[in-house]
């Protein structure tokens, strides 16, 4: 059956309201949904498994971490891998009414430094923007920001709808310095092919002791230089890559396995059990037991 027929355009007003013009929702991709655009501009963060990604006429396949983009206007619908998979196609969505965020955030101070995201974010529909965007090294940063927004959207604590927009701002930034650093990337080819064996080497042997001055010393370089180039290229320090990759597995393991704080700790490369905990809070702003227990209710997932 043509994946077109019975299409959906999505309304903002299934949504939104006058004080909230965006939405979260975290889901698991099935079979049932068909293909569908929206009038609104959508973020999407594949949070686990793996599948396809349905985009006009085009079909990417999709693994964790990788963050779509997609104005309005967009037909998409994302597919599950296998039917019955262990191992569903789970994403996180944020959709938002950009001409309402922009008539907020555009007055304030530097906001109109952010030529490049501006376009992606705020045109709002594939007239006027740039197309659909496709991040595939989307990694910790994109994702520690939908946990933390999501968390904001569901709870709605005091001053959640303050941190809202201060999220939002920060997308803004974080999509700026991506767009810079790849438009600056082609100009530093060698250095860029260098740079993501040294990513590589770190994704696999996270819970090594692992140090800059290592990596530069073998690579003939200084530390200092190293770092600069680490820094230019993934966006953050090499201290904060190595920790951001050790929390997002202490994530994994805590939804998806019963290992105890103190096995999960020492497997991801920590040996201080308040540094550990420390660390765990300033990433997702709960403990590690909270967060376990908050994973567990995500489940069964609402569907689009």
């Amino acid at each position: 059956m043509s994946l077109y027929r019975g299409e959906k355009v999505l309304d903002g007003a299934d949504f939104f309201t006058d004080s909230l013009p965006f939405y979260f929702n975290r889901v698991e991709e099935t079979f049932d949904l068909q293909m569908h655009s929206h009038r609104f501009v959508e973020i999407v963060l594949v949070d686990e498994g793996e599948g396809f990604h349905f985009i006009d006429e085009e079909v990417v396949r999709v693994t964790k971490n990788d963050v779509f983009l997609l104005p309005a206007g967009t037909r998409h619908v994302f597919r599950p891998g296998h039917a019955g998979s262990r191992h569903p196609l789970i994403v996180y969505n944020c959709l938002f009414e950009p001409s309402k965020l922009l008539a907020c955030l555009e007055h304030l101070p530097g906001f109109h430094e952010l030529s490049r995201s501006r376009p992606y974010l705020f045109e709002g529909t594939r007239a006027s923007s740039p197309g659909w965007l496709h991040l595939r090294e989307g990694g910790s940063p994109w994702s520690i920001w939908f946990r933390a927004a999501y968390r904001e959207f569901t709870e709605r604590k005091p001053g959640y709808l303050l941190q809202l927009y201060s999220r939002f701002i920060e997308l803004a930034v974080m999509l700026e310095r991506h767009l810079e650093r790849l438009q600056s990337n082609s100009a530093a080819e060698p250095e860029n092919r260098f740079m993501e064996e040294v990513l590589r080497r770190i994704d696999k042997d996270y819970a090594m002791q692992l140090s800059a001055q290592s990596f530069a010393a073998a690579t003939h370089l200084s530390e200092r230089h190293f770092r600069r180039l680490f820094q230019q290229y993934a966006g953050c320090t090499f201290h904060e890559y190595v920790r951001n990759k050790r929390m997002e597995r202490s994530r994994e393991l805590l939804a998806s396995t019963r290992l105890s704080v103190i096995e999960i700790m020492r497997s991801v490369g920590y040996a201080d059990k308040k540094h550990f905990l420390s660390l765990f809070k300033q990433s997702t702003g709960v403990s590690p037991t909270e967060y376990r227990r908050q994973a567990s209710l995500d489940r069964p997932l609402e569907h689009k």
